[in-house]
């Protein structure tokens, strides 16, 4: 489980918060894995098509921002046996929680820690990384598949009696994600290759990845995180659809 880490006089209360909650709002025992955020959670429910359905911690990104989970999140948290979130620069409601180093252990799966992030670009110089890193990360596909490889082996772990089914689940994952960049691509007319420069931009991975000549689209920044959709298998395909055609008509 996340180990708590605080030592202030509030230790108590939290410990009792957590007890309240697994005894009044414990979550199913099929939901062996939470996931963070709703994006996240789509390619997970992708991975476990036909083995299992993953629950989601947060319904709306304010849940995110809290100083500890609300009582019914710590009751998945506890009861799940992997934890998956992107990492404490992104969820602040779980950065108060000290996960296991999920090398040993499925409960915290924290990606943050091994995926490649985007840096903002300095304000004294666009062209130049602030090292202040954009955490999400699934808006450019590639890294969706960076993600999908590492999340896909620990829940073959979690699933020992599902393996087939997760690894053709992963294959047939990261050939959608494939064919959605390609779609991007021709959509946006955008040439083969990464531009080398980091630009200004409200959507930081979609303009690098797909070198938009227009790198601030409001209408599409308000969907990256895309909260007010249904969780499931299709939130994530549905979610990049919705900024794709936002971003066409903003490169107009």
């Amino acid at each position: 489980m996340f180990k708590r880490s605080f030592k202030t006089p509030l230790t108590g209360l939290f410990t009792l918060i957590v007890s309240t909650a697994c005894a009044l709002s414990p979550a199913s025992a099929a939901e062996r894995v939470a996931v963070s955020v709703a994006p996240l959670h789509s390619l997970v429910s992708n991975l476990l098509a036909g083995v299992d359905e993953p629950t989601l911690l947060f319904a709306n990104p304010k849940q995110r921002h809290n100083v500890v989970p609300e009582h019914s999140e710590l009751a998945k948290i506890d009861s799940a046996k992997m934890v998956v979130w992107v990492g404490p620069g992104f969820e602040t409601a779980l950065a108060n929680l000290k996960t296991i180093d999920p090398a040993v252990s499925l409960k915290g799966l924290t990606l943050s820690s091994s995926t490649p992030l985007l840096g903002a670009p300095d304000a004294n110089n666009p062209h130049r990384s602030s090292g202040i890193a954009d955490m999400r990360f699934w808006l450019d596909p590639r890294l969706a598949k960076v993600a999908v490889g590492r999340i896909a082996p620990n829940l073959v772990r979690l699933y020992p009696d599902h393996v087939e089914q997760i690894l053709d689940n992963e294959i047939d994952l990261k050939k959608r994600l494939m064919k959605m960049e390609h779609h991007f691509r021709h959509a946006l007319d955008t040439p083969i290759g990464v531009p080398l420069d980091v630009p200004k931009s409200d959507i930081l991975y979609l303009a690098w990845r797909f070198n938009l000549n227009v790198p601030n689209c409001p209408t599409a920044a308000a969907k990256v995180d895309h909260f007010s959709a249904a969780p499931g298998r299709k939130h994530y395909f549905q979610m990049m659809d919705a900024i794709l055609a936002d971003l066409k008509a903003c490169q107009i």
